[in-house]
């Protein structure tokens, strides 16, 4: 028999290898537009998610920042008006001016103080009295140099509104050529209203009323006086918003 004569058989291996190269096939461009896009979906997702947690971190060192530079001007305030002693000045002319005054003058409140310490070992000591005084200035002014610089570091490049600055002079009694020293307590503030609450009393002594007023030494009926009892501070800040202060003055009785 010869060997053309015999049956045809299918050969099994290529048979199989046929059948493997006809299943194992690629993606389609469906799969791969479906599979980009949820790449794409969770990509934009984690950029959102990172974006929010950066700016949530800016918003919380920012108004931690603020609360600490809060405090900072609380205890400078504290410190000035709880130390609040009825003794008027005279200023560069020669005049008199009150011990208290709000709304009245060059700065919005101004008032004498005392424990003014002495440095240790001072030779020649100095009064313990001290002339102070609080103001708004603007943004842009000299005295808010250093209010910008610190803001810039904290990444405010153009702040806006006040700063709030203490003066304060070396001597009570001032000379034509007294400057006094400017420190920033607070960087940035939208608003300051300050009031002082009076207690009215009769001749006799008798307290017949109790009001706040915006401006001080205020105008007395004859017969009675007005003498203050308490500050209070109301402030507009960004970020952190409204807050009031309010402090004791402890007075001698006598008018101011």
């Amino acid at each position: 028999m010869s060997l053309s004569s015999l049956p045809a058989y299918p050969n099994p291996v290529c048979q199989k290898s046929a059948h493997q190269n006809s299943t194992q096939r690629g993606f389609t461009l469906l799969e791969v537009l479906i599979a980009v896009a949820i790449t794409a979906s969770i990509g934009v997702g984690a950029v959102q998610l990172l974006s929010g947690i950066i700016n949530a971190r800016d918003i919380t060192q920012l108004r931690s920042e603020q609360m600490h530079a809060l405090q900072r001007m609380n205890g400078v305030a504290s410190r000035d008006i709880e130390q609040f002693i009825n003794r008027s000045i005279r200023d560069m002319y020669g005049d008199d001016v009150s011990s208290l005054r709000l709304e009245d003058g060059d700065y919005l409140f101004e008032f004498s103080r005392a424990g003014w310490r002495n440095r240790p070992g001072a030779e020649d000591p100095r009064s313990t009295l001290q002339r102070v005084a609080y103001n708004l200035e603007d943004m842009d002014s000299d005295a808010c140099e250093f209010a910008r610089q610190r803001l810039a570091d904290q990444g405010v490049s153009e702040p806006q509104g006040q700063c709030l600055v203490r003066y304060s002079w070396a001597v009570l009694d001032r000379a034509y050529d007294s400057e006094p020293k400017s420190t920033v307590v607070l960087d940035q503030i939208d608003e300051l209203e300050i009031s002082i609450l009076g207690e009215t009393f009769d001749e006799d002594g008798n307290r017949t009323a109790t009001d706040w007023y915006s401006s001080w030494p205020i105008v007395q009926n004859s017969g009675e006086s007005v003498i203050p009892v308490a500050v209070r501070w109301n402030m507009e800040l960004p970020v952190v918003g409204s807050i009031t202060r309010l402090w004791p003055i402890a007075h001698d009785g006598e008018n101011l």
